[in-house]
């Protein structure tokens, strides 16, 4: 993705947008499905919550073997890889057959999954210019949205005409199809000796993780933080709250996360342009802070025991509140890497948002297990209010920056 392209070049929409909306469609089809995979091994809500957990540890593992992969041999490969393993552990996924081999098969697609959008998002921050990056890393989360909207439906339908392994065979088959137009439209990023022998004084001496890491010490604790506020939204936690406090079934799942993906689809496309019309910060810091006042709506609705219907419009709030953050975080990440080893330093980056999205839900999860519901959503709410603090206060605006 050469920075001549824009955001909506015929390269950057079939190299990248339409292999992320096939992937996300698949990736729509098995949301449902997977809190009621899990919890019809006659586990506790604790327990269970290690079906999402699981994948995003998987998720964790696999960000700096990613970044490593992109800078010695570029994305290409990586990306190539991510769909194939993806379709493979989705199909052993849906055939477990107890819950510790559920868990290990999704960490592995967990794993699989964090290569692709690693491959991604490389191309993004190395061709990209600043002017154009909000919009092409939101969009491509957009994507992501577009997918999700009619498949939680069609996962909901089809678990319960079909039995639960049938969504993740879907998602198999979706993700072989996300193979194709990779294989042929996706252009490679330098590789790492290849950029030596073009010019020699990169090779003098590699960067070190301290290196990469101590002058972009705040920028780390901005994705920390916010791991910490999307991981049990983005991990599908609440869903899996609603299934136990609720009693929802894969269908009724399944509308919700439509509804969800409906109401983001048009903010995370509006976040984009904001990003890059009026900067990082003035998209990111409204966003996280309603996060954090919606999170905080949530607990007292799980504090009073509020009905069902309040349940469902502070989700589409707080849902609508993180649209509007959506993709702000890697975009940042895409400003403030550096050249000398952009690959890793963006395995780094994931590694810490995605260390903090995978112990926000093992937090929530032990929260809510052990004291209450309500306080596992006041401490996604802190953690929301600790990004909007940190911006307002410690970081300039990162667009300025190039």
């Amino acid at each position: 993705m050469s920075s001549s392209r824009g955001a909506l070049s015929t390269q950057a929409i079939l190299s990248t947008y339409l292999p992320a909306l096939i992937f996300a469609l698949g990736t729509g089809i098995a949301l449902p499905a997977v809190p009621t995979l899990a919890k019809s091994f006659d586990v506790g809500f604790g327990v269970a919550s290690g079906v999402v957990t699981s994948f995003l540890l998987g998720n964790l593992a696999g960000t700096i073997p990613s970044g490593w992969l992109i800078d010695r041999f570029g994305r290409r490969s990586v990306m190539i890889a991510g769909p194939l393993l993806t379709s493979l552990f989705a199909v052993l996924t849906a055939y477990s057959h107890s819950f510790p081999e559920l868990l290990i098969w999704r960490f592995l697609g967990g794993l699989a999954a964090q290569m692709w959008l690693m491959g991604r998002l490389a191309a993004i921050s190395h061709g990209a210019p600043a002017s154009q990056r909000g919009r092409l890393v939101s969009w491509m989360f957009g994507m992501d949205n577009t997918g999700k909207l009619a498949g939680p439906v069609v996962g909901g339908y089809v678990a319960s005409e079909w039995g639960l392994q049938a969504p993740f065979l879907a998602y198999a088959l979706m993700a072989l199809l996300a193979f194709v137009p990779i294989l042929i439209f996706a252009d490679d990023t330098p590789r790492a000796d290849k950029l030596r022998k073009a010019d020699p004084a990169r090779a003098v001496r590699p960067m070190s993780f301290w290196q990469i890491i101590q002058p972009r010490l705040v920028y780390f604790a901005v994705v920390l933080f916010a791991g910490l506020t999307r991981g049990p939204v983005q991990a599908d936690l609440l869903h899996l709250y609603a299934a136990y406090s609720y009693h929802l079934r894969p269908a009724q799942i399944g509308y919700l996360a439509t509804g969800a993906a409906l109401i983001s689809w048009p903010i995370g496309f509006l976040a984009g342009w904001i990003l890059d019309r009026f900067g990082r910060k003035r998209s990111m810091v409204p966003g996280f802070a309603g996060v954090a006042i919606a999170m905080a709506a949530l607990a007292f609705s799980a504090f009073a025991e509020l009905p069902y219907e309040w349940y469902v419009v502070l989700f589409f709030i707080a849902v609508a509140a993180q649209a509007l953050t959506g993709g702000s975080v890697q975009t940042i990440g895409a400003d403030v890497a550096p050249d000398e080893a952009r690959g890793t330093f963006l395995g780094l980056w994931r590694f810490t948002g995605q260390g903090g999205a995978v112990l926000s839900p093992i937090i929530f999860a032990l929260l809510a297990d052990q004291v209450s519901y309500g306080s596992a959503f006041l401490f996604t709410a802190a953690s929301a209010l600790a990004v909007s603090f940190l911006l307002v206060r410690h970081v300039p605006e990162t667009r300025e920056l190039h």
